[in-house]
């Protein structure tokens, strides 16, 4: 699998609506070029998984990095989403 580093993730409120929204930066430490990147999130509450999510990243260059915001519907921040308190998150394809 491509070798990818992943920063400055923050679990916050969407400023819109009641949804969370997870943001962060990607960045692609290899020489080739990838059209799509596929991303798993994993988010727990207490150690127990409230989601599970994957979603794509387009147009990543080499040694490049790209800013990412991907909205959860299903969650309610106040409910929910302010109890976050871990997160896995890794590459799950590449191409």
């Amino acid at each position: 699998m491509a070798n990818f580093r992943y920063y400055h993730i923050e679990i916050k409120k969407s400023p819109n609506t009641r949804d969370v929204v997870v943001t962060g930066e990607i960045i692609n430490d290899t020489e080739k070029s990838f059209s799509t990147v596929g991303v798993r999130i994993i988010l727990y509450m207490n150690n127990v998984s409230v989601a599970n999510f994957v979603f794509t990243i387009n147009g990543l260059s080499p040694r490049a990095s790209k800013v990412f915001e991907k909205t959860v519907e299903e969650l309610d921040y106040m409910q929910i989403g302010k109890n976050i308190n871990r997160y896995d998150i890794y590459t799950e394809t590449a191409f």
